[in-house]
C-alpha cells in the first residue's frame, strides 16, 4: 500500500514538473510539410521569416513565413523569391517617394 503512494506522488510529482517547464524549446513547433508554390500576393503579406534546419529538433529544411497571426511552411527556393519581391517593392516604394 505504501508503495502505491509513493508511486503515485513520484508520478504526480514528475507531472508537474514537466508541465512547468520553462525551457522555450521543450517542444519545438516543426513543420512537417513545406509547400513550393506560395502566391505572390501572399508573399508581399510576410512580415517576417526564419530559417528550420534538419540539423536541429526539427526533420526537414524549411523556411517559416509569418504573415499576420499566422505562419507558413514553405520550401527553400521561395526564399529566393521573398528576397527578390521585398529588394523591388523598396525600390519602388524608393522611386514613389522622390
Amino acid at each position: 500500500m505504501e508503495l502505491r503512494v509513493t508511486s503515485v506522488l513520484l508520478l504526480f510529482c514528475v507531472t508537474i514538473i514537466i508541465l512547468t517547464s520553462t525551457e522555450v524549446d521543450a517542444l519545438p513547433s516543426c513543420c512537417l510539410r513545406v509547400s513550393k508554390k506560395i502566391p505572390l500576393r501572399t508573399l508581399l503579406l510576410v512580415s517576417k521569416h526564419e530559417i528550420q534546419h534538419k540539423s536541429g529538433p526539427c526533420d526537414i529544411d524549411a523556411v517559416i513565413l509569418h504573415i499576420k497571426n499566422k505562419w507558413i511552411c514553405a520550401d527553400l527556393g521561395v526564399l529566393t523569391r521573398l528576397k527578390k519581391l521585398k529588394h523591388l517593392n523598396s525600390k519602388r516604394t524608393q522611386a514613389k517617394a522622390e
